[in-house]
This record gives C-alpha cells, sequence and structure tokens, in this order.
C-alpha cells in the first residue's frame, strides 16, 4: 500500500534480545498533601509537568523541578497536564474526571499563566494535547469528532489546531502524543488492533512492540534525536513501556522492580522519561548524565527488532 510503511515486526523469530547497559531511575518527589502524583512530561530543564489528586478528590495541574512545584487549573472538574516544551509552554486537557474525551477542554498554557482554550476556527476542541516540538512550539493532540464519533490526531500551536495528522492506514480512531523539530509525529491508531505510529512528511510507520504477548502498542512523545517512548499491553491487561531508537530500531525495555503495569509519557532531548507506575511517579534515563540527581541503577534490556 503506498503513503506508508511497516518497519517493526511484533514476531519473536524476528528480534533478539541483550542483557542491554544499566538505566537509572529516580522517584519524583510527590506534590505536598497530594492522595497521588502523576508526571506526564519533562523538557531539557529536567522541569517535570503532571497532575495530582489532592485532598478535595480533585486532580490539579502542576510543574517544576523535582520536589519544587508551582500547582494550577484550567478549568472546572480537574486539570491534567500532559506536556512541557523546552520555553515552559503546557498543554493538556481540563474537565479530566468526566471520563468523556468529548467533554474534556483542550488547552494550552503560556509562559505568564494565561490558560488558552484551544480551537479549530473559532471552536473549542475537546480531547487532549501532549508532547511540543521545541523547534517552533507545534504541539500533538488528539481532538474528538462528533461526526464520525471517533478521535483523530492533529497539530496545534498558539492554541488554536492547525491540521490533521495523515495516516493513510485504515483505521477507526487516532490518537497524536509527541513531535520533534523535524515535524515527525507520534501516536497511535486502533485498526484492530492498537499501533503505535510515526508520521514523517505523511510517509506513515507502524510500530508493534516485538513481542508475542503483546496485544496494543502506543507511542507518547519523541525528541530530536529520534528516540521514541510508548508503552505496549500484553493479553492479561498490564502495561509496559520502551523506548526505541529510530535510527536502529533497537527497543530498550523500561524496568521498575515491584512495579505491576509501567507506563512512560514523554521524553526530553536527553533521553531522560516521565515514567508512571503502580508504585510511584519516577523519572528513567538511560545514560545518568542525562538524569536528575538520587537514582539508581536497574537494568535496560535490549530487543534488536528486523526489519519487515
Amino acid at each position: 500500500m503506498p503513503g506508508w510503511r511497516s518497519l517493526l515486526l511484533a514476531s519473536l523469530a524476528c528480534v533478539s534480545m541483550s542483557a542491554g547497559q544499566a538505566a537509572v531511575l529516580v522517584p519524583v518527589t510527590s506534590v505536598p498533601n497530594s492522595k497521588s502524583t502523576t508526571v506526564y512530561g519533562i523538557n531539557s530543564d529536567n522541569v517535570l509537568v503532571g497532575s495530582f489528586i489532592g485532598s478535595d478528590d480533585i486532580e490539579h495541574g502542576f510543574f517544576g523541578e523535582n520536589g519544587s512545584y508551582t500547582t494550577f487549573d484550567a478549568g472546572e472538574g480537574g486539570t491534567q497536564a500532559r506536556g512541557i516544551s523546552d520555553d515552559g509552554l503546557i498543554t493538556g486537557l481540563s474537565n479530566s474526571q468526566s471520563g468523556d474525551a468529548g467533554a474534556q477542554p483542550i488547552f494550552e498554557r503560556k509562559t505568564d499563566g494565561t490558560i488558552l482554550s484551544v480551537t479549530r476556527t473559532g471552536i473549542d476542541l475537546a480531547g487532549s494535547a501532549q508532547g511540543f516540538s521545541n523547534g517552533d512550539d507545534r504541539f500533538a493532540g488528539t481532538y474528538w469528532n462528533p461526526n464520525i464519533h471517533h478521535t483523530v490526531a492533529f497539530v496545534g500551536q498558539n492554541g488554536k489546531w492547525r491540521s490533521d495528522v495523515t495516516i493513510s492506514d485504515v483505521h477507526q480512531a487516532s490518537s497524536a502524543r509527541g513531535m520533534n523539530s523535524a515535524g515527525t509525529v507520534v501516536g497511535s491508531y486502533f485498526r484492530p488492533p492498537q499501533h503505535g505510529f510515526m508520521v514523517t512528511n505523511k510517509v506513515l510507520t507502524i510500530v508493534d512492540y516485538p513481542v508475542k504477548r503483546a496485544v496494543a502498542t502506543e507511542l507518547e512523545g519523541i525528541n530530536d534525536g529520534g528516540e521514541a517512548v510508548g508503552q505496549w499491553m500484553d493479553r492479561a491487561g498490564r502495561t509496559h513501556s520502551f523506548v526505541l531508537d529510530t535510527a536502529s530500531n533497537n527497543f530498550t525495555a523500561i524496568k521498575v522492580k515491584g512495579a505491576t503495569d509501567v507506563k512512560a509519557w514523554g521524553i526530553n532531548a536527553a533521553g531522560a522519561v516521565a515514567l508512571e507506575t503502580d508504585i510511584g511517579a519516577f523519572i528513567w534515563c538511560k545514560q545518568k548524565s542525562a538524569c536528575p540527581s538520587g537514582g539508581t541503577f536497574v537494568a535496560a534490556p535490549v530487543i534488536r527488532a528486523k526489519h519487515r
């Protein structure tokens, strides 16, 4: 089929695994007086962005260096801050606790604290927005299209929709999560099953985590060095995470001892990854020099996938 290619096979016969090097895992300090804290993004200055459940049982947004945070709300019904640029711009969604993509307004927060509702032809969009291109502060997002009853991947900038993301494979719904300065957008789409994708100049690359146990794959971010971060789900419904070197097609597994579910979200220029698990929030780095202080070494197995 013209316009797309699939480079990564979900088959054990097409991969090899090595023990890999030791990565570094840094615990994230919870927001004070919070019941739970989730980190979704990290920029090149190691400024974190995320959300927390307060004593009021409402979700609120936050940003700042590990342990030193500024909190904010972008609207009623909960705020989920999902992405932060190197310039300090923040994206996310409000009414986050509604559980309805069609009722969650997308926002962009400026550095002066101004909250912009993301619009298309003057109409507020609902859905979510996440990672930035640091070259021009465009961001990747997903909006609910009531005409087709599906989510649609898009690129926005300065509080406005700019274009839909062209996915040339037949699908039912799509979600854009991150983009880099080269304009490569990453996310996932449902065919079924759920596939990760990269789109560069309208050329689609399908990404499936290369083990037989994987039943779904999503990409959540990509940096200017071509490192993409994502998640995959096994048959038991557990979530696992990885970093993909798009130049070599090597996957590095993100391991957190004692965690049943590991969800990788944003990745910064140095390769530091914002991590959510069922035992707490962390920053994971393939190299110690890329991480904030206070980390411990952990295993980082590498899976080398062959081209289809």
